[in-house]
């Protein structure tokens, strides 16, 4: 499945730093702010400083439009948005603005799994194929069961296969889930390789991989009976108020949408790397050859694993997930999963030199600092990050409609480092906020 064409226009960089130089001065734009109405000195230094600071690194990392927010608790939260969702219609990014959530949308899908392990639908340790309608198996070790546990923590052995990068499109999926799996899975099967699987045997290694979290997705929608995407909207979105939140381009406003932007440079597009594909513009394939030290914008797309990173969301409507982690941790009324879930979620399960997995969240290892858990998320022309810290019931939320690529400390996770470490300047003096 090649990704579909259209033509691109590169961006004007002169233009676009100005408007970046503007966003310095403290003219957020966008300027949606859940804060108090007149901020403490204390409240207001700091949001100056972030303004100052979100403005610098959007000029250095060529990042057009930036959303973020901190909260704690029930109530309070400030929120802010800078540059621009879309450069060519000049509108600004807010935290309303709507966007790809990449890989933070892995969470939602452990989520739903983790609501059937509740009611006793589904266990940790089952066999995938107890619950599947068809046979998954690793070739090179066919007695070693895969198990939904494997799945969440990227134990799996489940690859990403060429065919992976290669089904983004513009749009949303022309196949369902479980023909695509089936098709990647299967011998026979129209996207199957010998790629599709790593070398080792299910529970005996570690690679974080995103097909398998299209299988969870799968096994939601037969334990469940409904597609995981109505599942999502009945369980999760919906309870939550997150009406806005959606798996499927055709159920959101694409008019609030931020343009996906990929950095070009030396004919080199900025993204990430799946299954060894070099990263392209979505819808723009040969953006590479054409721009040189520009931006050119993906087009709206998805993919037909989509449980794993195609969730559509905002920072405001993420923000409501991450009270209800929060207030599920805490003890709240009908939680969204039971506190003992949500501790056996960040519990450490696996990992390597870099980071620790729990049931799908995740930390980074840094020397000098604990670990803070939540997820990223990586695809082209958006990054995402999302934590959470349980202690004193913070977390933070950055969305940017631009990839920055893999430095050694990439800028959506210090970006929400930073939001965190700064969370009592930020929300002094507010008692809260809608």
């Amino acid at each position: 499945m090649k990704p579909r064409t259209r033509n691109i226009v590169p961006i004007d960089i002169t233009r676009r730093e100005t408007l970046l130089a503007l966003a310095g001065t403290g003219l957020a734009l966008a300027g949606a702010r859940a804060v108090s109405a007149a901020p403490s000195d204390e409240a207001a230094a700091a949001r100056s400083a972030a303004d100052q600071h979100f403005a610098s690194r959007m000029a250095s990392e060529h990042i057009p439009g930036l959303a973020v927010a901190v909260l704690r608790g029930s109530g309070q939260m400030w929120s802010s948005g800078y540059g621009w969702a879309d450069l060519e219609r000049r509108l600004p990014m807010t935290p309303d603005t709507i966007q790809n959530i990449g890989s933070v949308s892995k969470t939602f899908t452990a989520t739903a799994v983790m609501q059937l392990v509740d009611a006793g639908r589904l266990g940790l340790d089952d066999d995938i194929n107890r619950h599947l309608g068809f046979e998954v198996v690793h070739p090179g070790f066919r007695s070693q069961p895969i198990t939904v546990r494997h799945l969440l923590v990227h134990q799996s052995a489940i690859a990403d296969g060429p065919a992976y990068a290669n089904a983004y499109a513009c749009g949303d999926p022309t196949i369902s889930l479980e023909e695509w799996l089936r098709a990647y899975l299967l011998p026979g099967g129209r996207f199957h390789d010998a790629r599709n699987f790593h070398g080792w045997a299910p529970g005996n290694g570690f690679y974080y991989a995103n097909v398998p979290y299209g299988v969870l997705g799968h096994l939601v929608e037969r334990i469940s009976g409904l597609s995981f995407a109505e599942y999502c909207r009945r369980r999760i979105f919906m309870p939550l108020g997150m009406g806005e939140t959606s798996w499927y381009l055709r159920d959101i406003d694409a008019a609030r949408h931020a343009v996906p932007y990929s950095w070009v440079s030396g004919g080199a597009v900025r993204g990430p790397v799946w299954g060894g594909v070099p990263p392209a513009v979505v819808g723009d394939p040969g953006a590479a050859t054409r721009i040189d030290g520009g931006y050119a914008a993906n087009c709206l797309y998805n993919h037909p694993n989509f449980p794993d990173g195609f969730l559509r969301s905002s920072v405001h409507q993420l923000a409501r997930y991450a009270r209800a982690y929060l207030g599920a941790a805490a003890g709240a009324d009908r939680p969204l999963l039971q506190a003992q879930t949500i501790g056996q979620m960040f519990r450490i399960e696996s990992g390597d030199d870099s980071r620790v997995m729990g049931l799908c969240w995740n930390a980074q290892r840094r020397e000098g600092r604990e670990l803070l858990w939540g997820h990223g998320g990586s695809d082209p022309g958006i990054n995402a990050n999302l934590r959470l810290r349980f202690a004193d019931g913070v977390a933070a939320i950055v969305l940017m409609n631009t990839n920055v690529g893999r430095p050694p400390l990439p800028a959506p996770l210090e970006f929400a480092e930073y939001l965190m470490d700064h969370s009592s300047g930020l929300l002094a003096g507010d008692h809260g906020s809608a």
